[in-house]
């Protein structure tokens, strides 16, 4: 694919998980702050490179306010880890015997609002520009369990979907001029249960394209003293849509 095949096209970018923070009133949900501070609460490292992107690529940017253990913003309403009652195999105390007023507040209060206005910009691109781009960031942990990831970043999408199948590819390839380890539907299934799956069921393929890219924490601050690939990611969409950015 060359760059800017796809024109015109509208982006929209997310990162569900970019925070470990918490509302006061739920008191750390039982947690030490050693445990709210790891992978387990959010993806370390992963709002940097999306607000980077946002203000490069002059985007609509949605990011979650606070930790995925208080509500996943990236889970359906019927996933069972939408709430965890554990995660990662800890226990999250204060979701452990939530009722049911209490797990319909919180999503009132935190999961639909931030679901409807990123809907809302998704369908406004789509009304102006005929094709929505959206790219939800998130970031994985270097090793789980005893595997090793072997990838600087992953590319999920649907194979099905014959256009996010092509900018898949044609990102991959940009990324890996750039020296990073790119690999698709890695360390995940591009149409596991997320934000863009879920975008997929209510947008037809010639309107919307969701693809959720992964950064190897490794990669990123704290972790390393290099600089994030924030600037591979933004150049990588840059030269594939021919955006001229900010």
């Amino acid at each position: 694919m060359k760059p800017g095949a796809l024109q015109p096209v509208q982006l929209v970018l997310s990162c569900e998980h970019a925070s470990n923070r918490l509302p006061a009133r739920y008191a750390h949900l039982g947690l030490r702050p050693r445990v709210l501070a790891s992978h387990i609460a959010w993806d370390p490292g992963a709002a940097s490179v999306a607000r980077f992107c946002a203000r490069r690529l002059g985007c609509p940017y949605h990011e979650g306010r606070y930790s995925r253990l208080l509500i996943d913003l990236n889970r359906s309403l019927h996933h069972p880890k939408l709430i965890p009652a554990r995660s990662f195999g800890v226990t999250v105390p204060g979701n452990s015997s939530l009722t049911r007023t209490e797990r319909e507040d919180r999503i009132a209060q935190f999961y639909r609002p931030y679901r409807e206005t990123l809907l809302d910009d998704i369908r406004t691109i789509i009304g102006s520009h005929g094709l929505c781009l959206h790219v939800s960031l998130h970031s994985f942990t270097p090793r789980l369990g005893r595997i090793v990831r072997r990838a600087d970043i992953g590319l999920l999408y649907d194979p099905a979907r014959d256009l996010e199948r092509e900018i898949a590819l044609a990102l991959a390839a940009e990324l890996r001029h750039d020296g990073l380890h790119t690999r698709r539907n890695y360390p995940y299934r591009g149409t596991s249960d997320g934000v863009t799956a879920f975008c997929r069921k209510l947008f037809p393929p010639s309107r919307y394209l969701g693809i959720e890219l992964e950064l190897n924490q490794q990669l990123l601050p704290p972790a390393t003293r290099r600089r994030p690939p924030s600037d591979a990611v933004a150049t990588a969409v840059q030269q594939l849509f021919g955006m001229a950015g900010r």
